[in-house]
This record gives structure tokens, sequence and C-alpha cells, in this order.
């Protein structure tokens, strides 16, 4: 008798979990077809479709600083990255303002912070802010170093 009751209940607990699947998974376990009763038809995602990337190379940026006692030297090489049209003639047109404005972003940061990977990635991060507010325009994508040399 007291085998009867286990299997009664382990019975019921296995068909309680095997109906809470169906009707919480439903369609994704059994292959239902995905469109719920009412409905017109299946909402299909859109592809978004970007435009190529069209990139500006910046000039070498070279900066000095006293580190440690020694005069080091800080060469940076970017490409800034749009996929506007409008944009990059902002770019090509304000060169020498960005220059200026890095220039002034790398004298900021002390050369033993640049020499590591974060340090980097938080300078582009700041540079890249720093262009977007320079040219008054957000459809700078991203900065690319293409070149970085510290001696």
């Amino acid at each position: 008798m007291k085998y009867l009751k286990i299997a009664i209940i382990a019975l019921l607990f296995l068909g309680s979990s095997g109906a809470g699947a169906y009707f919480y998974f439903g369609d994704q376990l059994f292959g239902g077809d995905s469109v719920a009763e009412g409905e017109e038809g299946v909402v299909e995602e859109e592809e978004v479709i970007l435009d190529p990337p069209l990139y500006h190379a910046m000039p070498a940026l070279v900066v000095s600083a006293n580190y440690q006692g020694r005069l080091r030297y800080l060469q940076v090489k970017l490409n800034v990255m749009t996929r506007n049209e409008e944009t990059l003639g902002k770019l090509e047109v304000n060169t020498p303002l960005l220059q200026d404005a890095l220039i002034m972003l790398l004298n900021e940061y002390p050369f033993n912070q640049l020499e590591s990977p974060e340090g980097k990635e938080e300078f582009r991060a700041k540079a890249l802010q720093r262009v977007q507010e320079v040219i008054d325009d957000e459809a700078v994508e991203s900065l690319l170093f293409t070149g970085f040399v510290i001696q």
C-alpha cells in the first residue's frame, strides 16, 4: 500500500510537470506554429543595413613630456570612422582643430597610463568624445589606432 501511494504521487508529479512544460514552453519544445490565435501573422525582425564605413586618416600626433627624469616621446596615428558623408566632410575641414584637441588630451595623460591596454582604451573613449564635441556631430562611430609609439 505504501508503494502504491508513492507511485501515484510520482505519477501525478510527472504528469503535472509535463503539462506545465507544455504550456510554458509549448511551441519551442514541440514544434507548434508560432502564430497565436487572433494574430494575423508572424512579425519578422527587420534586418538593419548599415552604410559602408568611411575613414578619415588623421596626421600623426606627436607629444613630448618629461617622464621620470627623461624626455619621452609619444606618436599616435589615428583613423576616424563614420558612415556619414557629411560627417566625413566635417572631419576633413576641421582637421587642425581635431589635431589640437587630441594633442591637448594626450598631454593630460601620464605616459605610464598609455602603456597599458586599459589606458589606451580609456584614451580612445575620451578622444572619441572630444572629436564628437569639436565637430558637433555624434555620427563619428570610432577611433582606430593605426600607430602607437612611446619612446
